[in-house]
């Protein structure tokens, strides 16, 4: 397991790494390092900007050999598009990091935690910051709406039905995904920027308290069947004792019609 000023070293290796490369115009750290690593488990992400496309498929060999070179134990390449890459490396003593690296103009901000590192052009620091700007003016909710209220219904459904089937792998699976939907929803009660939303021990402990019960405590009918029932209470009460959502009562008509 690596130290502080091992990550710190590794960081400042990558950060002159890419000034140094003339593939790049600028970099940005995202996530918790942005504003200070949480933590020492924290990684390392970061978001670069090439001056075009023909830039990017260079800059993905470059980075790829720089890191070869510093004892790393496994690199995944990835690809969203001919000209969004990103890279993932892992050392053998446990430091990673995550790149992604495309033209400055198609940088996407989708976070609230980000920090230019350097900036080769005025170019690149105007176009982020409006970028920031831009991101700052959204509403918070970041797709957390009244939509949401069928797709946690539907997968209590999912849970009902799999339960008749004796399928409690599945059931507790769909209990899951609907337990994503109600943390979403408390943290968008809460104020939080859900964008890659982590820091679910922020949120009120009360309401942790009481998440907990939404956990079955085995993998039976039983168990599942009671996880499912307090799931349901503490989301509708969630979603109503709010200013922010209204749900509509004619969706609990989708479920317990098994019975």
């Amino acid at each position: 397991m690596y130290v502080f000023s091992e990550r710190e070293e590794f960081f400042n290796n990558i950060i002159s790494f890419f000034e140094n490369c003339s593939d790049f115009e600028g970099l940005i750290q995202i996530g918790s390092g942005a504003i200070g690593f949480s933590d020492i488990y924290s990684d390392i992400d970061l978001m670069a900007g090439c001056y075009d496309s023909e830039c990017v498929k260079d800059a993905a060999t470059q980075l790829e050999n720089f890191f070869r070179t510093m004892s790393s134990c496994h690199i995944e390449k990835r690809a969203w598009s001919d000209s969004v890459l990103g890279i993932s490396v892992y050392l053998k003593n446990g430091l990673s990091t995550d790149i992604s690296f495309m033209p400055t103009a198609e940088i996407p901000i989708r976070s609230p935690l980000h920090k230019i590192i350097f900036a080769k052009t005025e170019n690149f620091t105007a176009l982020i910051n409006d970028r920031i700007k831009k991101f700052n003016q959204q509403p918070k909710t970041c797709g957390a709406d009244n939509s949401m209220h069928y797709r946690f219904i539907n997968e209590l459904r999912y849970a009902e039905i799999a339960l008749l089937r004796k399928n409690y792998i599945f059931a507790d699976i769909a209990l899951g995904n609907a337990r994503q939907l109600l943390l979403y929803a408390e943290a968008t009660v809460e104020g939080k920027k859900l964008h890659q939303f982590k820091a679910y021990n922020t949120l009120s402990k009360n309401f942790i308290e009481k998440l907990k019960s939404t956990y079955p405590q085995n993998l039976n009918y039983e168990s599942i069947n009671s996880a499912k029932e307090n799931l349901l209470s503490l989301y509708v009460k969630t979603v109503k004792s709010s200013g922010t959502f209204n749900f509509d009562n004619s969706l609990l008509y989708l479920i317990n019609c098994f019975e």
